[in-house]
This record gives C-alpha cells, sequence and structure tokens, in this order.
C-alpha cells in the first residue's frame, strides 16, 4: 500500500504520466472532512468499499437498481 500526503487542489496520477488510467484530487478540506474527486473513464468502476462491499454480497439499491 502507497500512503502520501496531499494538499488540497493537488492530484494523483495513476498509470503512466502520458496516457493516465485516471486521476485522484483532492477537492476539498474542511475539519475532518476530506473530499475527494476522481476523474477515471466511465469504464472503469469506482465505488466507496461499503458499496463495493454491498456489490461482493450481491446486494442492489432499493429499485433493483446500482448502488452507486
Amino acid at each position: 500500500m502507497l500512503v502520501i500526503t496531499r494538499k488540497e487542489g493537488q492530484e494523483v496520477v495513476i498509470g503512466d504520466p502520458k496516457a493516465p488510467l485516471g486521476i485522484v484530487r483532492i477537492a476539498s478540506i474542511k475539519g475532518d472532512r476530506v473530499r475527494i474527486a476522481f476523474e477515471f473513464p466511465r469504464e472503469i468502476p469506482v465505488h466507496r468499499r461499503e458499496v463495493a462491499d454491498q456489490i461482493n454480497l450481491g446486494e442492489s439499491g432499493e429499485d433493483g437498481g446500482p448502488i452507486g
């Protein structure tokens, strides 16, 4: 696992910098809350851990649609 420190507005490039898979940006920091922006192609799913766990358990949203 890689652990790094970033300030508000700074980014992390995922993959080859010339053709990145995606970018993670620290959108804002307020108190103990950090907003993180993800720029990835739609083909690459990005889920919060609790949503990924629900998907792995085979659960879906109330309307039967995906949880997001």
